[in-house]
């Protein structure tokens, strides 16, 4: 037991629900049962067949047998126990080399020990539930903070990186929190709160350039006029994409806030093509590049008016460009003619902000409290006259003298704010007990001669970097049958699926539902499922589901060699995430059958992509559903180029790299962990001058063989594929004979050795290249189900599939098949699951 004194310390930290979490591992009783006849065949069986691998001579490696306990109620002994029986149902053990047990005998044996995991990790989950306390990962911390706040917030950079497991950074196992964590909430508390607070009045701001103002607001136009620019008329003709010196853009604006952008611009010379045109948020005096707000197509000749909102903060503007024209350097000194292809930009306007007043942020935590200048609220809040103040104050003024919240019952209105606060930050209805502390907070503040805003500012951090908000609450239910002791409640449920599906607090509507207890009804958790699905915020759900299952949050992490990879440009770059995040959204939106993650004959793309895979008559930057022609190797996102790129280094690519993607992305099957003494394992590779040949001297390697066996097929399927997602039939050289590079007339690159490609699975079926493997992994689409489903329970509740959770598994499976294996019905089926409504 905990003594009193670690009692009274823990509980203001975390609360009764972590601290009993605490006792219940202090208290876990060690005892062992007696050996029953069915664990004496059990034991016969390994003794037999696997001690001679796994016993007292077994490599560091290896699990040894001979000592794991024969027990399943400690979480490690029974996980050990499970990959044990994983092995066997596979046929991986004993070796194939070895005398195997009676296949009769071998279903016995794994009908008991399946039986005997499955009720001890149910009893567990029963006892404890699936799911530890589990904190906000730093993406949800500033989603749900923009969210409760009503304002766009950037402070997950504030925050440490949190861990991953299982593929993801939402697993309760590993989201730690440190002292570092509550410093830096608390600063991220604070600057979020602060930015809600406008320092001064909303201004007015409009202003239209036309193509000739853009040139006289940048000198450095006149000497781009006449050669790669003109003038005709007030309409400016750019042959470039200028450098940062030489923007065509709108005004910067004067503040923070959403502008609207209207901009009459037009395509010449591109025979009737239509060109990309980029539109980049920049500082006034920034780079010009890397945050793309918007693509659109041009058309030639006829001006488009082009229309939008944006988020911009002070000193941006909105800079235009043609995605597809060269660069001043690669223009050079020619001068344009007719035929050259251009962008001719007739205005660009900017107006703004159109934001309420004021702002939606500022109304959900100051309601009804007016905004005053900070001297005007000081002599009030004295009692002392205020001076007449004028109309209209110079906007300079505010910078020395900026407005504060300034309320005429300073206690009244903070117990108001405070009380509406906490439930939406909670997520849940509040103790009295605990309104009365935060409202206490607050007015202790105020007594000191706080001002009222700085006071705020206090209770409002404090309820922030609380364990209420940054913990998800889950709590067990008192009393009751076992099997409904671990039920999550309506509030939990919401915050669950609100998380699940937007990476945010719940709105709302699932609260008011929440509310009156209806939120579990089958039929209610659909109709929510699928509202949450069509709204707007489902796009986090691609970015932050999509983007760690297939690892599009790495595609910046490494940059392809100029020097061998010259044809990878920027727009390539911006193009390679935004297919597979579309296609992601397809086959979510229309319930196409998950196969499709693996193959199809459609995917999305643009002008340049479809160059890059050879794909011929698309045009334009904006990427719209594309069916493939049938000599494609491409469909499915295994040869999408982002993925390619995030499983290769820049410079070569690796068959046990994106073998190692394969197994634990697409078939759910990850190989172990490198043994630890696999570093220094040197191959002799003497003589050996292929990858093939090298991974085959690896492969004879003992510590390595067991794994490479299903890694290096599934990565030499892809070994057609280069690192930037180029299809090619041989290596790049550094020298010799230059040829042509496929589907990029006028460059060329060096000719090395051809390709190796094709191989075989462990179970021995051959395959020639991706098509081919592509069809192997559909046979079996109860893998691909299975993988899946697995992926969205962990990712959706917080914790790691267990030896419980496989009946689940095997449900959604079996649902699954029966509605074509679509990629919707299944996250419906993950939400009504046990697993996802149960703690």
């Amino acid at each position: 037991m905990l003594s009193r004194s670690w009692t009274r310390l823990l509980v203001p930290l975390f609360g009764t629900v972590v601290l009993a979490l605490i006792v219940r591992q202090a208290e876990r009783g060690t005892s062992a049962e007696p050996i029953t006849p069915w664990q004496a065949q059990f034991q016969q069986l390994v003794k037999e067949h696997c001690i001679a691998c796994h016993g007292p001579e077994v490599q560091k490696r290896k699990l040894r047998l001979d000592t794991l306990p024969l027990r399943f109620d400690d979480p490690d002994t029974a996980d050990a126990w499970a990959k044990v029986v994983d092995q066997l149902s596979r046929g991986e053990m004993p070796p194939k080399n070895k005398p195997r047990p009676a296949e009769k005998d071998v279903r016995v044996v794994l009908d008991g020990v399946r039986r005997q995991l499955h009720e001890a990790s149910l009893a567990r989950q029963q006892r404890e539930g699936r799911v530890v306390l589990r904190r906000l990962n730093r993406v949800e911390y500033e989603t749900t903070l923009g969210d409760l706040l009503a304002t766009a917030v950037q402070v997950k950079d504030l925050l440490p990186d949190d861990n991953t497991a299982a593929g993801f950074d939402k697993l309760s196992a590993v989201l730690d929190v440190s002292s570092a964590h509550l410093l830096r909430y608390q600063e991220a508390a604070e600057r979020a709160l602060r930015a809600v607070i406008p320092s001064r009045p909303q201004v007015e701001f409009k202003e239209r350039r036309t193509g000739k103002q853009i040139t006289e607001k940048w000198p450095a136009f006149k000497d781009m006029l006449g050669k790669s620019a003109r003038l005709d008329g007030d309409t400016l003709v750019l042959f470039v994409r200028p450098y940062s010196h030489v923007p065509c853009s709108t005004a910067p604006v004067p503040q923070t806030g959403r502008y609207r952008l209207r901009a009459s611009v037009a395509a010449v010379g591109t025979a009737g093509k239509p060109l990309p045109l980029r539109i980049v948020c920049d500082e006034q005096y920034g780079r010009n590049e890397g945050d793309v707000r918007a693509v659109r197509d041009l058309a030639e000749g006829k001006a488009s008016l082009i229309e939008g909102e944006f988020d911009l903060k002070a000193r941006q503007h909105l800079v235009f460009a043609g995605w597809t024209l060269p660069t001043l350097r690669e223009f050079g000194q020619k001068a344009a003619d007719q035929s050259t292809p251009g962008l001719a930009v007739e205005w660009l306007e900017i107006e703004g902000p159109i934001d309420p007043w004021p702002p939606a942020g500022y109304q959900r935590l100051f309601a009804n409290v007016p905004l005053k200048p900070q001297s005007v609220a000081r002599l009030e809040a004295e009692g002392r006259p205020v001076p007449p103040q004028p109309a209209r104050r110079p906007l300079d003024s505010y910078i020395y003298d900026p407005l504060v919240p300034a309320p005429a019952k300073p206690r009244e209105d903070a117990e108001r704010l405070m009380r509406d606060f906490l439930p939406l930050a909670f997520r849940r209805p509040v103790a009295e007990d605990l309104q009365r502390y935060y409202v206490k907070l607050v007015h202790d503040a105020l007594a000191k001669k706080t001002p009222f805003a700085e006071a705020m500012i206090l209770g409002y951090k404090a309820a922030l970097c609380s364990p209420h908000f940054l913990f998800l609450s889950e709590p067990l239910q008192a009393g009751g049958p076992a099997d409904q002791r671990t039920r999550l409640d309506d509030y939990a449920v919401a915050a669950r699926l609100s998380y699940f599906l937007w990476s945010s607090l719940p709105d709302a509507d699932l609260l008011q539902l929440a509310s009156r207890g209806e939120l579990r009804r089958p039929e209610v958790l659909r109709g929510q499922v699928e509202r949450l699905l069509n709204d707007p915020r489902a796009k986090r759900f691609t970015a932050n589901f999509a983007g760690q299952w297939l690892e599009l949050r790495n595609i910046n992490a490494t940059s392809p060699d100029p020097q061998i990879y010259g044809e990878f440009d920027d727009f390539l770059f911006w193009s390679m995430p935004r297919e597979t995040e579309l296609y992601f959204e397809e086959v979510l939106r229309g319930d196409l059958s998950l196969t499709d993650f693996v193959d199809s004959n459609w995917t999305f793309l643009n002008q340049r992509l479809a160059k890059h895979y050879g794909v011929a008559n698309v045009f334009g930057g904006e990427l719209r559903k594309v069916p493939l022609p049938p000599d494609s190797h491409r469909g499915g996102v295994l040869t999408h180029a982002s993925v390619l790129k995030v499983t290769a280094d820049g410079t070569r690519t690796s068959p046990v790299l994106r073998g190692k993607w394969v197994l634990e992305k697409i078939l759910g099957q990850p190989p172990a962990p490198p043994p630890p003494e696999a570093g220094n394992i040197e191959p002799d590779i003497r003589g050996t001058t292929t990858i093939r040949q090298q991974l085959d001297k690896h492969r004879n390697t003992p510590a390595c063989a067991s794994c490479h066996r299903h890694i290096d097929p599934p990565g030499f399927a892809l070994e057609n594929f280069d690192v930037i997602g180029g299809w090619r039939e041989f290596y790049r050289g550094t020298g010799g004979k230059p040829v042509a590079l496929a589907n990029y007339p006028g460059r060329n690159i060096y000719r090395g050795p051809d390709v190796e490609k094709g191989g075989e699975t462990p179970d021995g079926r051959k395959f020639q290249n991706i098509d081919e493997y592509k069809r192997l992994l559909l046979a079996d689409k109860d893998q691909l189900a299975r993988n899946l489903a697995e992926k969205l329970i962990v990712y959706g509740t917080g914790a790691d599939v267990q030896f419980a959770d496989r009946d689940v598994v095997e449900q959604l499976i079996a649902r699954s098949r029966g509605k074509h294996y679509g990629f919707r019905s299944l996250i419906h089926d993950v939400v009504q699951s046990r697993a996802f409504l149960n703690k």
